[in-house]
C-alpha cells in the first residue's frame, strides 16, 4: 500500500480554501481530460502508482491532494459517452493549451496527479478509513 498517495486532506475540506470554481475544475473536471491522461501515462510509463504494476486498462486519473486548484481559464468539451447517455459531454480544463502557455502551472498540476488501475482506484478509496494522519 502505498500512502503517499491517498489524499491526506478529504476533498471538501480543501475545496474550502480555494476559489469553488478553479478548485473543481481541478478536482472534479481535470480527471475527465484524455489529455491529462495520456500525460501521465507516459510520464509514469503506464505503471500504476498504487501498485507498480503495468496499466492496460486506460486507468483512472487520481488526486495525490486536492488542495489545489486549476488557474488556467480556458476549457475544452470532451465526449463522455456511457451506456445510457450516448451524446454525454463534459467540459474539462484545457491542459494541452495550458502546456504550451506555462509549463510551470501545468506542472503543478500534474505533480499532484498519478494514473492507477481501475480496481487499485476502488482499493484507495476503500482504504481511506485506514490510514493515519
Amino acid at each position: 500500500m502505498n500512502l503517499k498517495i491517498i489524499p491526506a486532506r478529504e476533498a471538501l475540506d480543501c475545496e474550502r480554501d480555494h476559489d469553488v470554481d478553479r478548485w473543481r475544475k481541478f478536482a472534479r473536471r481535470i480527471t475527465k481530460n484524455p489529455y491529462v491522461r495520456d500525460f501521465l501515462a507516459l510520464r509514469d510509463k503506464d505503471e500504476c502508482a498504487w501498485c507498480g504494476q503495468k496499466i492496460t486498462d486506460g486507468g483512472d486519473v487520481h488526486h495525490t491532494t486536492y488542495d489545489h486548484d486549476c488557474s488556467f481559464s480556458g476549457t475544452i468539451v470532451v465526449r463522455q459517452q456511457t451506456v445510457q447517455r450516448h451524446s454525454r459531454k463534459r467540459e474539462v480544463p484545457d491542459c494541452e493549451r495550458c502546456r504550451a502557455g506555462d509549463e510551470v502551472r501545468f506542472d503543478a498540476c500534474m505533480k499532484r496527479l498519478v494514473l492507477v488501475h481501475k480496481p487499485c482506484n476502488i482499493e484507495i478509496s476503500a482504504s481511506k478509513g485506514d490510514r493515519l494522519l
